[in-house]
């Protein structure tokens, strides 16, 4: 985070901005806090606008400390019941995952497979073949 100053013809104000990329991969930046002006600020932190400047570093260091603190210390609470049955009419599961199927999909040697078929009968449709089978995912 940083300090960020507008200046217009009746006051300079302070803010602590933080950057950051959007979704479309955009660097963008928002105001997280308004610090003041520098006529407010001036009595309170020092005579000079560089002592005011020195307290809004020092407030932006703080605050990048508290974001560091709130992203690390995020939890997720999970609850299972060991005394709940389940429902067998009910899909609880769904997508198995890509890196799940494709280890077995290599387990089971299916890249070899296709190649070997490619190689014995001249198929020009078994590298299709190949990826198709590779890229399933069980419903």
């Amino acid at each position: 985070m940083r300090v960020v100053t507008s200046k217009s013809k009746n006051a300079e104000s302070f803010y602590i901005s933080k950057g950051y990329v959007n979704d479309k991969g955009v660097s963008t930046s928002v105001i997280v806090r308004k610090l003041g002006t520098l006529k407010e600020l001036l009595p309170e932190h020092g005579p000079t606008r560089d002592d005011v400047m020195a307290w809004a570093r020092e407030q932006a260091r703080i605050e990048t400390l508290k974001y560091k603190q709130e992203k690390e210390e995020k939890q997720i609470k999970l609850t299972f019941h060991a005394d709940r049955l389940l429902d067998y009419h009910k899909q609880t599961f769904f997508r198995g995952g890509y890196l799940f199927l494709q280890s077995i999909y290599y387990q089971m040697q299916m890249n070899k497979i296709c190649r070997k078929l490619k190689q014995r009968y001249k198929f020009t449709q078994t590298s299709h073949l190949n990826k198709c089978l590779c890229t399933l995912k069980i419903q």
